[in-house]
């Protein structure tokens, strides 16, 4: 699902069935993204944002749009984990990013 932009749905005259078509597009990426759906989230990558113009905070967070079990969390530990996105540590243009990891207890 892209990101939510109603500028042109909303019409000069109101119609019911415009605004409850408006309605039901606010309904529908706000449940999505309640439900956790990856496809709600407009700002999913496959990598950590890098050479992007676009500005980040510290605190942000780009969630991995294909997470993936990786062998292990260092060199000779074998412990493997899911990466779900990057985290901002550093706000800027695209600022700095780390990894957030999930162990998967194998």
């Amino acid at each position: 699902m892209s990101k939510l932009v109603l500028d042109f749905k909303v019409p000069s005259e109101y119609r019911k069935d415009q605004v409850v078509d408006i309605v039901r597009t606010i309904c529908n990426q706000v449940n999505a993204l309640s439900e956790g759906r990856i496809d709600a989230r407009y700002q999913a990558h496959t990598a950590a944002p890098s050479g992007s113009a676009m500005s980040y905070l510290k605190g942000d967070m780009v969630w991995d749009s294909n997470p993936t079990v990786t062998g292990s969390v260092a060199p000779g530990v074998a412990a493997s984990y899911v990466r779900l996105g990057w985290v901002c540590v550093a706000s800027g243009t695209p600022g700095t990013f780390q990894e957030v990891r999930v162990l998967t207890g194998a």
